[in-house]
């Protein structure tokens, strides 16, 4: 099998994921909405999970928004969502200012859970935060919902730091958006 140099196949993967991508400009919105991301087997956050929590809480200390959504159930192990918050409050993000939806198992469900739990608050505008691969679908999801929604990943994402695992995360990803085309529940 054909191996490319390292430095070929991290541009390689970068421009793999070039076209799910999006960078919105920052703007003040009603929440932020953290999607979830799997957690170690350990019951830790993994880089992703991290990644997107420091992302969020950043936003909010920012004061971008009063409220920090973290949205994820139990996908492959433990809910995601609770670890999330729990990281969330160890960076000084306010309880009070913390939602959790935890019952999600796909990024279609974080969307529409979570889009319950703002419609109660009247959000109407919202960020988006996850990998740079993540966000066009995640942004359009949450725009499905109602919701004015912008999208935000962390600049230095482990997107770009880690090709060897961003290449997965990047070909299922295109998968996902096969499957939310084809299926009305995806």
């Amino acid at each position: 099998m054909l191996e490319l140099p390292p430095f070929l196949f991290r541009q390689a993967v970068r421009l793999a994921g070039r076209p799910l991508e999006v960078h919105d400009k920052p703007a003040a919105v009603d929440a932020i909405v953290v999607l979830g991301a799997p957690l170690r087997r350990d019951g830790n956050l993994s880089l992703a999970g991290r990644e997107r929590v420091e992302e969020g809480a950043r936003l909010w200390h920012q004061g971008l928004a009063p409220l920090l959504v973290f949205s994820g159930g139990a996908a492959h192990s433990a809910a995601e969502a609770p670890a999330m918050a729990a990281r969330a409050e160890e960076l000084g993000v306010s309880p009070e200012a913390l939602l959790v939806e935890c019952e999600s198992r796909t990024t279609a469900e974080n969307a529409k859970f979570t889009a319950a739990l703002l419609r109660e608050r009247g959000v109407k505008r919202v960020w988006v935060v996850s990998q740079p691969f993540h966000l066009r679908r995640g942004r359009r999801l949450l725009r499905q919902a109602g919701f004015t929604a912008l999208a935000q990943a962390a600049p230095d994402s482990v997107q770009y730091e880690r090709p060897d695992l961003a290449w997965r995360w990047i070909a299922r990803e295109y998968v996902a958006w096969s499957a939310h085309f084809l299926l009305s529940d995806y």
